[in-house]
């Protein structure tokens, strides 16, 4: 990304709202941390120029083909991926074109940037304070979830589901490798006054991981709605333009909570906003509660599916070169 992206990206984040209202936020903190996001590495070359072209309706399968298989290691992985035995083709997958015709570009997109975002933030080898193969469960079950229902609410916004149910928490990973001891001081504060891990960040930093997420993939050049769903999936109802999108991911994040997939480090299920049954037409009980059984047993269905497709994503290094 060059100057003006970064530039438009650090006038979001000194004019961003506080997502949690009465927080005292630290002005010259809160810039600090957004300084030390703006340098973070960008992605890999092939892997934006991919996103890039996914979004560009005049990219043919060749022109996006021929991008991926200059990666070695991302074609390998990708086609594994591909043959799984979530998709279920009968035939085996020998080609990254063959793929792109089977599986669609924003199939190809998803795989593409799951196996990048997740090698690029992976393990941490060792790490005592935050489980990495959970943090990687929930979030890829998050994106399966954002998946099937976009499909199955017949959502506008199905394309970007998935990434934006893989990466909604990646602000976190952000914190952990880059502000370690702020970090955990957060897990600490979040366990021991049993605070949602969004309240004890505005605790102690002023800003969400939600935020700190939406500001590195903004310089990722990922669409401005995949941005907001991930500032805002604790507080869909503050979106601006792509109100669906958060409330998509602020619903299957609770979830995937609920449906015992994975642990991203709150020690309690964030409840759901008001709004998010009323958005997304979810099904209530007499009680005038969101009834979440029919959703859990369409997820669990899902999850045994896409069974092989978790493991290969949440350990990519398993997966041969």
């Amino acid at each position: 990304m060059g100057v003006a992206m970064t530039a438009t990206a650090y006038r979001e984040v000194t004019r961003a709202p506080i997502e949690v209202a009465g927080a005292a936020a630290d002005a010259e903190r809160i810039r600090r941390i957004a300084q030390s996001v703006l340098s973070l590495p960008t992605l890999p070359t092939v892997v934006a120029k991919v996103v890039e072209m996914v979004q560009d309706p005049r990219t043919s399968a060749q022109d996006l083909a021929r991008i991926i298989s200059a990666d070695q290691v991302l074609t390998a992985r990708v086609l594994k991926l591909a043959n799984s035995s979530y998709y279920g083709f009968p035939r085996k997958i020998g080609t990254i074109n063959l793929a792109i015709v089977l599986l669609g570009y924003e199939t190809v997109r998803d795989l593409v940037l799951s196996v990048s975002v997740i090698e690029r933030f992976g393990q941490s080898e060792g790490d005592l304070w935050f489980d990495y193969s959970l943090f990687w469960e929930h979030s890829v079950a998050t994106g399966i979830a954002c998946r099937l229902f976009s499909r199955l609410f017949q959502f506008q916004v199905v394309g970007e589901a998935f990434v934006a149910g893989l990466i909604h928490d990646i602000g976190k990973l952000v914190l952990n490798q880059y502000l370690r001891k702020e970090f955990r001081q957060i897990l600490r504060k979040a366990n021991s006054e049993n605070l949602l891990f969004y309240e004890a960040e505005e605790k102690v930093l002023g800003v969400s991981h939600g935020r700190i997420g939406a500001w590195m993939v903004e310089r990722w050049n990922l669409p401005k709605t995949i941005v907001e769903a991930l500032a805002f999936h604790h507080h869909p109802a503050n979106a601006f333009r792509s109100s669906q999108l958060c409330h998509l991911v602020h619903f299957c994040d609770a979830l995937v909570r609920r449906g015992g997939y994975g642990h991203s480090g709150d020690p309690c299920i964030p409840p759901l906003d008001p709004a998010t049954a009323d958005v997304l037409g979810l099904k209530k009980t007499d009680a005038g509660r969101v009834d979440f059984e029919p959703y859990l047993d369409e997820l669990h269905r899902e999850m045994e599916r896409a069974e092989s497709l978790v493991a290969m994503v949440v350990k990519p290094r398993e997966v041969p070169a």
